[in-house]
């Protein structure tokens, strides 16, 4: 790793000294959280691909919460439905602008009534990182999504152990422009984020995320507000900033 690497790995992880511990919805650091709130948080994480986060646990609280009155047991709520009544109820909900999102979320409510009694925390409860990965890779939770609630339940105590970053578009995008000024792939940048931090690359997921979402955005990214300004390769090369701002 070069000395530009540990740089910015150092900057990354010096930014969560000042984090948010309530970061996550309805599981917080050192608590072990209800049923409700487990199964709560893990519908958000399951509808949080392709659509802005906000809006993913924004439509998980209104589902559950408003739509079906907040019930104790949320995926025996959910399931109590046919698949196909649930997938009629896509407009309806609108939960995800994706049909077979909004399908996924019967499918894996049904595995987790059947598995784990209806109780999202017994996929986690005493076991290993790698067990709560196989558990999910189960259920077809999607790797950048298992990465993210992995990564969740260690920020907030839940499991221990190192994990990878969830390289989504804010993170492909940040560390691709600090690095070398362009996106990079997800396996790229989960590569790059096992060498800046090789003990728990996780820990550099949400400085990349929340960068991403107030300063380096697709187009017309903050950059004098950056606290990676003086390290950016985008900022820095003064060719690329004016012809690929708004490209990726």
């Amino acid at each position: 790793m070069d000395e530009k690497h540990k740089r910015v790995a150092t900057l990354f992880l010096d930014s969560r000294k000042n984090e948010d511990e309530d970061f996550w919805d309805w599981i917080r650091k050192g608590e072990i959280p209800d049923k409700k709130s487990a199964n709560k948080f893990f519908l958000a994480s399951i509808l949080d691909y392709q659509i802005h986060a906000e809006v993913a646990w924004g439509n998980a609280r209104r589902l559950a919460e408003e739509i079906l009155g907040d019930p104790n047991d949320l995926w025996e709520c959910i399931t109590s439905n046919s698949k196909s009544q649930w997938i009629s109820k896509k407009k309806e909900y609108s939960l995800h602008r994706f049909p077979k999102a909004h399908e996924r979320v019967w499918r894996i409510g049904n595995e987790i009534v059947t598995r784990y009694e209806g109780d999202a925390r017994n996929i986690w409860t005493s076991q290993k990182i790698s067990a709560v990965l196989d558990r999910l890779n189960e259920m077809s939770v999607g790797n950048q999504i298992s990465r993210m609630i992995v990564g969740a339940l260690y920020d907030t105590g839940q499991i221990s152990g190192p994990g990878d970053v969830k390289a989504d578009i804010h993170i492909t995008r940040v560390l691709g422009r600090v690095l070398v000024g362009e996106i990079l792939s997800p396996d790229k940048a989960t590569e790059i984020t096992r060498e800046m931090n090789h003990e728990n690359p996780w820990l550099l997921d949400r400085p990349l995320y929340l960068i991403g979402k107030s300063y380096c955005k697709k187009s017309n990214p903050k950059c004098s507000e950056c606290y990676l300004k003086t390290e950016c390769s985008f900022v820095n090369n003064e060719s690329i900033t004016q012809i690929t701002i708004n490209s990726f």
